[in-house]
């Protein structure tokens, strides 16, 4: 059998201390992943991780790197696959793809215990710049790419962005709200729901999400009609969106 690299051995070593994470859960951080733990577990001795890291603190600072940096990258699939069927309707609305793709944003542990775990790596890391700089990388990253799907639905709907605000102010507002909810989420607050009247002036459903009203309340603050919209093309969207949502159906 090959001799593993140095780097094979860092890469699957990081890798399960990560999937120990996930399993477990964010506790002080990652301090409670024990670097004894992730080498029973990859079947290899304490000197194939020393050879890597001076010490259990050096290896753990690396995991925390990695799990700041961790992206779920089908997420906002997820989000784009719950709208698009109003998308395809021709009686839906933007309340309702709003409403129906807040709902894979309702983040509760231990389900979403990786997004929850970057979360809590994230708010506990402020003193440390590497941590702080690779949180905003993240950050930026995942705003964007939920960009794409707010872009697609404001198109789809005929509507654009107010003067003042951007795209990426929007992604920025909807992510924190998300986010906000996730937390309290696993803090022990449960999701609140709303039955409201489908002939009410405002969202129009019969069950919604607070999540998915404040982020109505966002869009319509934050965006308007564009008289100038042209027809969107559902053939348009990208081919992973569409298959997702007819795996979903």
């Amino acid at each position: 059998m090959p001799r593993r690299s140095a780097e094979d051995t860092r890469r699957r070593l990081i890798a399960i201390g990560l999937q120990l994470l996930h399993e477990r859960g964010p506790s002080a951080a990652v301090g409670h992943i024990r670097l004894s733990s992730v080498l029973r577990r990859a079947g290899m001795t304490t000197g194939a991780a020393y050879r890597i890291w001076e010490d259990q603190t050096a290896y753990q600072r690396e995991l925390a790197l990695e799990a700041v940096r961790y992206r779920d990258r089908v997420s906002n699939e997820r989000t784009a696959a719950a709208a698009i069927p109003t998308m395809l309707d021709p009686a839906g609305t933007w309340y309702d793809a709003i409403r129906q793709g807040s709902e894979p944003n309702l983040r509760s542990y231990p389900q979403d215990v990786a997004f929850l775990t970057t979360l809590a790596i994230r708010a506990s890391s402020y003193n440390d710049q590497e941590l702080v700089e690779a949180g905003r990388r993240r950050h930026e990253e995942a705003l964007a790419s939920y960009g794409e799907v707010y872009d697609a639905v404001l198109r789809w709907s005929g509507r654009r962005m107010r003067t003042g605000f951007t795209l990426h102010d929007l992604a920025a507002a909807l992510a924190a709200v998300s986010e906000g909810f996730g937390l309290q989420n696993a803090a022990g607050v449960p999701h609140e729901r709303l039955p409201l009247d489908p002939t009410a002036s405002g969202p129009g459903d019969r069950d919604w999400s607070l999540l998915a009203v404040v982020a109505v309340a966002v869009c319509e603050h934050m965006t308007e009609p564009d008289p100038q919209a042209p027809p969107f093309d559902v053939a348009m969207l990208p081919a992973q969106w569409l298959a997702a949502a007819s795996t979903r159906e």
